[in-house]
């Protein structure tokens, strides 16, 4: 590639922030199955190993506005990788991949959630906080009711408005009930935020 073309065309994705960047956690997989099969998993896409002792769950059932807190164990998740929490009375194939149970994981397909850093900073959402949509949030592919939802691979950041018009659909993928397979890794197509060209001098030791 000649310097010019090279040049222009890592400034315009400096302009246009045409390369992602996972900034933070995120939901990457939810399961709403059978019986007590219930967990999420969160993801870190970022360089940097994350300690979840600073980040709490919140679950807000039927529409309602106050949540129940669960508090995720104060352990390093590192770079790339997942954490996978889970109701204590799911059946045995999903308990064998959770790295955390909690009894409070026992929402449905109407119940929004929320992921907090420090007790106050949204860093995720799920559903729509305050609204009870009857049974499940829905769209052409399915609803948050009886199935599992991974996270696209497109998406590089949660969703920190969280009594926005919910729309799984817009960036969650579904497969049927009492599916496991996905839980333990994410597929991601953001770069980590160490590998973004945030400088003209990176640009040029990147070129060299």
């Amino acid at each position: 590639m000649h310097k010019l073309t090279f040049v222009v065309l890592c400034l315009a994705l400096m302009a246009t922030g045409a390369l992602a960047q996972t900034t933070d956690l995120m939901f990457s997989e939810y399961i709403e199955g059978s019986g007590n099969n219930i967990a999420l998993e969160i993801y870190n896409g970022t360089e940097d190993a994350i300690n979840l002792g600073d980040y709490t769950i919140e679950r807000y059932a039927n529409g309602s506005t106050t949540p129940v807190s669960i508090v995720l164990n104060a352990v390093d998740l590192a770079a790339g990788t997942v954490y996978i929490i889970a109701n204590p009375s799911a059946d045995a194939g999903l308990l064998a991949v959770a790295d955390q149970t909690d009894s409070e994981i026992n929402f449905s397909g109407n119940d929004a959630l929320v992921l907090k850093f420090g007790g106050s900073t949204v860093i995720d959402s799920f559903g729509r906080v305050g609204e009870d949509p009857d049974n499940y949030w829905s769209c052409d592919d399915g609803t948050t009711a009886n199935h599992t939802l991974r996270r696209l691979s497109s998406i590089c950041e949660g969703d920190t408005t969280v009594d926005d018009v919910f729309d799984p659909c817009d960036e969650w993928a579904f497969a049927p009930i009492d599916v496991f397979s996905g839980l333990g890794s994410h597929i991601s197509d953001c770069g980590a935020v160490g590998n973004e060209f945030t400088s003209w001098g990176q640009l040029k030791a990147a070129y060299r």
